[in-house]
């Protein structure tokens, strides 16, 4: 049975949430708690769909609440929606997004907002669990193919130490003159029928080609030696088998070459084993191809949803807030009393507030101008917002240069560098960045720069997956569309880090 479980310290807000879930969502049990201890032992315990998390809590508040769950194994999977009238203040907001929190929503709200929010929760967190649960199939059947393959070599091995060999002799003709006894358990031939009538080449059954001459015929005509030559044999209308061929030429005293003296070891088990590993390593590379499809195609499924929830908070609630703030001025310029005109003062505060925090949240959810404008546009957009917000002075180079890729990949890169300005912001404590773009033959790179702290580069200009979520996420993204992420920096120095995607997916 699914479940939903929320943590409030105020039993008559358990209440109205029980009476919404139980409205619209009847399929699922609700769960309540009153502390963040209690919520948490519950979430452990129960390991509910979503956490509806309320934050100003006694003892442990919601922000405190929400980093355990995150880091905690077993819960860290479970979306958390954070419920709090400090909603309107964005300071919030990103304090408990950066706690760990998949989504937020201010109170008063109304029941169709926190529906379509649960609703948004739920359909990514399903996305989620569809792509962990066939990772970890894969991690199976990595491991279970793997076990196999070492159980072969052993058996292999053990085979090894008792294999069936035999010994061979051919005179200067190629001709058998000796076969030991062995062969007729390993080819089903008789030494009677081989000795003094057939020669190397029938037996080996080496096909005459003067551009491809096997090891064997070359230590025949050359007079030297070989080891270790594989061939392929069918015996006696048997399954293939495989021989390893070692030989070496032999002389008499006056230094006259009359042959070549050998053995033959039956790798046939070996050969199977690795025919085996190869067909289980190509599945399990086609099974990782479809894995990185599937990966793109739901993050291109998330932006469209992000893309549609923005739209709606556009055309929906921004448009509302606009209507009733032209509204509301309207009477801006009748008398009002002393008291009206102070109310009607802070209602227009509030609303023009609200407008402008609507239009962050669209932007930040899906900016329109990526889509009406392109790329650069966005970039440049994004830029201003990080010197408006964060107060540090952006420089764009290459403004005029357009990148022409898919335009559903678009979204991938405004992501990846808007990751990329974040780790500025958040680590760099530099006053300058920069966001430089050019061509260069068949690649385009994108270089977010700035002049901060740096720190000691790896041996490895190429970000690798160690470098926590951000990079992962990035790498992830970049794989998609067969790109990679090179980073420069040093102590003292600041950090470059360049983004290279082919100009075509060809």
């Amino acid at each position: 049975m699914k479940k939903i479980l929320a943590i409030d310290d105020n039993e008559i807000n358990l209440v109205l949430l029980n009476q919404i879930i139980k409205l619209y969502y009847s399929d699922y049990v609700f769960l309540q708690a009153t502390s963040g201890k209690e919520g948490i032992d519950i979430a452990v315990k129960e390991k509910p769909e979503i956490v509806l998390l309320d934050i100003l809590m006694p003892e442990m508040d919601g922000y405190e609440v929400c980093a355990r769950l995150k880091n905690n194994t077993v819960t860290q999977h479970i979306p958390i929606l954070m419920i709090s009238a400090l909603g309107q203040n964005p300071i919030e907001r990103t304090k408990g997004l950066n706690a760990g929190a998949d989504a937020f929503i201010s109170k008063p709200f109304s029941q169709d907002e926190l529906r379509a929010q649960i609703d948004v929760v739920l359909r990514i967190k399903k996305a989620e669990d569809l792509l962990r649960k066939r990772n970890e199939s894969l991690e199976v059947l990595i491991k279970d193919q793997t076990t196999k393959y070492l159980q072969s070599e052993e058996r292999y091995l053990q085979i090894s130490e008792h294999a069936l060999e035999f010994y061979w002799e051919v005179d200067s003709k190629g001709i058998f003159s000796y076969v030991s006894p062995v062969i007729e358990k390993i080819l089903g031939q008789k030494p009677d029928d081989i000795i003094e009538k057939i020669d190397y080449k029938t037996l080996f059954q080496l096909k005459s080609d003067k551009e491809k001459v096997s090891a064997i015929e070359e230590s025949f005509h050359n007079q030297s030696g070989f080891n270790d030559y594989e061939i392929e044999l069918e015996a006696n209308g048997k399954d293939k088998l495989w021989l390893s061929v070692s030989g070496f030429s032999i002389f008499n005293k006056k230094d006259e070459f009359y042959g070549v003296r050998g053995v033959c070891y039956d790798i046939t088990t070996r050969k199977q084993a690795e025919i085996a590993l190869k067909k289980s390593l190509k599945k399990i590379k086609n099974y990782q191809k479809k894995l990185k499809k599937l990966n793109t195609e739901l993050t291109l499924v998330e932006e469209k949803e992000r893309r549609r929830i923005a739209e709606n908070l556009h055309d929906s609630l921004g448009q509302t807030l606009s209507l009733a703030f032209i509204k509301l001025s309207s009477i801006a310029n009748e008398e009002l009393p002393p008291q009206a005109e102070k109310v009607f003062n802070e209602i227009s505060g509030l609303l023009n507030k609200a407008i402008s925090e609507s239009r962050t949240l669209t932007y930040d959810l899906s900016p329109p101008i990526l889509y009406e404008l392109g790329l650069v546009p966005a970039f440049k957009w994004k830029l201003e917002e990080v010197e408006d917000k964060q107060g540090l002075k952006t420089v764009l180079i290459g403004e005029d240069q357009k990148i022409e890729i898919k335009k559903e990949y678009n979204i991938f890169l405004y992501r990846i560098v808007t990751e990329l300005l974040n780790n500025v912001i958040k680590h760099s404590q530099a006053d300058l960045v920069e966001l430089e773009i050019k061509k260069e033959k068949k690649y385009y790179y994108i270089t977010v720069r700035d002049n901060g702290v740096g720190f000691k580069k790896q041996l490895n200009k190429k970000a690798s997956l160690e470098g926590g979520f951000g990079l992962l996420s990035i790498t992830e993204r970049l794989d998609s569309i067969k790109g990679h992420l090179e980073i420069d920096s040093a102590i003292g120095k600041g950090t470059s880090a360049t983004v290279i995607i082919p100009t075509s997916e060809g």
